[in-house]
């Protein structure tokens, strides 16, 4: 019964250690539990604390890491390190540590922002203020230029002004020179106009007998003069009846039609030894009456037209280029060409502008008439405005129009030089016209031109 005794109570007891050492566990887990609230619990408060002056996420942050750095190594707190930097930074752009966003914003005016912030206006300032001071340092030297431009001026000015001084004083001396000279001229032109009355008297009376000779000399030589117009004038009128009595040499029949071939061909009395060329054209007519000008001085246009294909020595075959069934060609009719002659070559001065091709528009040069002329024996006479007195026709152009309206005053010179040219033209032609009437002088307009040659078709 002692050993169950003593069995039961070591059982008890350490029951008893058991239930104290389980009671002990429980209050120190309870203390140990309240404990570590309390810690979560000020953790918790610490980092919402830690919150309000930055996120874990800004904590983490390089930028956070490097202020955290810089403030480790001055010794600072980072919000200490962040208000000394903030504080320094509204000294240099206001002059107070306290100043806000705000108060910059006020004070710099709406224009900077983020977007344009300070440095850019202190760089924009800094570059006007620059240029400005290029400005300046520009118009100083110019100052300085023309500060230097007049001190050489006045310089000048009074060097002139001396230099001028000297002139007057020697243009005085000269003058005076000139007066007292002037005195003495005057003195010795009245010794010489007192004496040069006697003198012309003696000499007038020396030559009146050479004077009474030489005018006897003019008498007679003024009579022989009329003379000489009397006799000239005599001559002038014998020439002009005997031209007149002439017979025009455009009118002169310059052959005859031979026979007529069987096909568009004529042949006629003239050849090489005739100096007819290939290619030179007549006009036909029956008849040398048949050539009268009209009241304008036109010649009807032959009833055919020819053109010189083959020349023989004697003879020359044509081929007809114009005719009239009913007026056919026969044999002896006349061939007529103003400019072609068997036995002479005419001379020929052509002057205006011709219409070649008949239509209305007069060409440019009169060269073509002129070839005309030379290939078929004429001579072309240089126009130099003035008829030789050897010339046998003036072959005139068509007849310019004198102008009527002289350009105003808002004319342009074009207008002024064509006005000039125009009304040279008309009074040349109009020159050449009536000197070769008063010479009579043959005259071929351009119908009677090409009419006789054939060229009118």
């Amino acid at each position: 019964m002692a050993i169950r005794s003593g069995a039961g109570t070591g059982v008890i007891v350490s029951l008893v250690v058991f239930v104290l050492a389980t009671v002990f566990l429980l209050v120190l887990s309870i203390v140990f539990y309240v404990g570590n609230r309390e810690q979560l619990e000020s953790v918790q408060t610490a980092e919402t604390s830690l919150n309000e002056y930055a996120t874990s996420i800004e904590r983490s942050g390089d930028s956070l890491q490097q202020i955290a750095a810089l403030a480790k190594s001055s010794n600072q707190s980072v919000a200490g390190y962040l208000k000394g930097e903030l504080d320094e930074r509204n000294k240099w752009l206001s002059g107070n540590p306290e100043t806000t966003v705000a108060d910059l914003q006020s004070l710099f005016g709406p224009n900077i922002n983020s977007n344009n912030p300070v440095s850019l206006l202190v760089k924009s300032l800094k570059s006007k203020v620059k240029s400005r001071q290029q400005e300046l340092d520009a118009r100083v030297a110019d100052l300085a230029t023309a500060h230097d431009t007049i001190a050489s001026l006045q310089e000048e000015l009074k060097s002139q002004a001396q230099a001028k001084t000297s002139e007057v004083q020697l243009v005085k001396n000269e003058w005076q020179a000139v007066q007292d000279e002037s005195s003495d001229l005057s003195i010795k032109a009245s010794d010489y106009f007192s004496g040069r009355a006697n003198r012309l008297n003696d000499v007038r009376e020396e030559n009146l007998g050479q004077i009474k000779m030489l005018t006897d000399d003019v008498n007679v030589l003024r009579r022989e003069n009329a003379r000489l117009e009397s006799t000239i004038s005599d001559l002038r009128t014998k020439f002009d009846s005997g031209r007149m009595n002439t017979v025009d040499p455009a009118l002169l029949v310059d052959g005859t039609v031979l026979e007529i071939g069987t096909g568009n061909e004529v042949f006629i009395d003239r050849g090489s030894d005739d100096r007819i060329v290939l290619g030179m054209r007549f006009d036909i007519y029956d008849s040398s009456s048949q050539l009268r000008p009209d009241s304008e001085g036109n010649y009807p246009m032959g009833k055919a037209s020819i053109e010189v294909i083959k020349v023989g020595k004697t003879t020359s075959t044509a081929k007809i280029i114009r005719s009239n069934s009913r007026q056919p060609i026969v044999r002896d009719n006349i061939i007529v060409n103003p400019i072609y002659d068997p036995n002479y070559n005419y001379s020929f001065l052509v002057h205006g502008n011709f219409d070649a091709d008949g239509d209305g528009n007069p060409d440019a040069s009169n060269k073509f008439i002129a070839d005309i002329i030379n290939n078929w024996g004429g001579v072309i006479v240089e126009d130099s405005g003035e008829l030789p007195g050897d010339l046998d026709f003036l072959v005139l152009g068509i007849a310019p129009k004198k102008p009527i309206h002289r350009p105003g005053k808002n004319a342009t010179i074009a207008m002024y030089d064509e006005y000039a040219r125009q009304q040279k033209a008309y009074k040349d032609y109009k020159h050449l016209l009536e000197q070769a009437q008063t010479a009579k002088i043959p005259v071929l307009s351009p119908n009677r031109l090409f009419v006789l040659t054939g060229q009118r078709r």
